[in-house]
């Protein structure tokens, strides 16, 4: 299962990067390029190629991980990594490339050990919910410390006002979390195991957003939430879907 979410990253890496590329970047960029010594013509074909020989190289990528064995497992693992880090800090988190390099950097990391996996995803699942938990529980009591950037902001205004008992609601959820990942790390029962899909679900749609104020695809940009959201809130909810998924699967295994 885990060769196939690479693959299918790959691949999907490999599609958008094209299409999109072309449409957004290369076609405006070939509108606007001044005249080059090697001339327009040859300046354009060979940016061409070099962009989609990217995706080429991808769709390569994908077939082989298909085949891996552990080691090579590793080694692909290792680059997606790499290259989530740097299409995250690159763009700034604006880049929804880091999403699907990040997919691919753990399943391919993980391998067949999702149970292996499950134990370090339980204590970073349960230590990252736990410290948002609290944080949430001071919003509630009224500390104010980081609540400027946590509530998205359109025209200025904010998006909405939670009142403190649905703070302390959310709270109560998100160490509920914590406790069901710390549990889960350690052997789950099979209710436990599908609130684990459930919240590997969950945290995968906060990821995607809501195609507006947060998310991967959000359309307001340029305020504060909007820039902690794509440095830390969206990144986050990544890795806490796929611990989540780990959890649902290393128990499941």
């Amino acid at each position: 299962m885990s060769q196939w979410i690479v693959a299918a990253s790959l691949v999907a890496l490999a599609a958008l990067h094209s299409s999109l590329g072309e449409r957004h970047l290369l076609q405006p960029l070939f509108a606007q390029m001044p005249a080059l010594a090697v001339g327009r013509g040859f300046a354009r074909r060979t940016l061409r190629f070099a962009w989609h020989l990217t995706s080429v190289l991808w769709l390569a990528l994908a077939a082989l991980a298909l085949r891996a064995d552990r080691t090579d497992e590793v080694i692909i693992g290792a680059a997606m990594a790499l290259s989530a880090a740097m299409a995250l800090v690159g763009s700034r988190g604006r880049h929804f490339a880091w999403a699907l390099f990040f997919a691919a950097a753990v399943a391919s990391l993980v391998g067949r050990g999702a149970a292996s996996g499950a134990a370090v995803a339980s204590v970073v699942a349960a230590m990252v919910l736990g410290a948002v938990a609290l944080l949430h529980f001071g919003w509630a009591l009224g500390v104010r410390w980081g609540i400027g950037v946590a509530i998205p902001t359109v025209n200025g205004r904010s998006a909405f006002a939670p009142p403190r008992w649905l703070t302390a609601l959310v709270a109560l959820g998100l160490a509920a979390g914590a406790a069901l990942a710390w549990r889960a790390g350690s052997g789950a029962r099979r209710w436990e195991l599908a609130l684990c899909a459930l919240g590997a679900a969950v945290f995968a749609l906060r990821t995607i957003g809501d195609f507006r104020t947060a998310g991967l695809f959000k359309r307001v940009y340029g305020t504060p939430f909007a820039r902690w959201d794509d440095m830390l809130f969206t990144p986050l909810c990544a890795v806490l879907a796929a611990c989540f998924a780990l959890l649902s699967a290393g128990g499941a295994s």
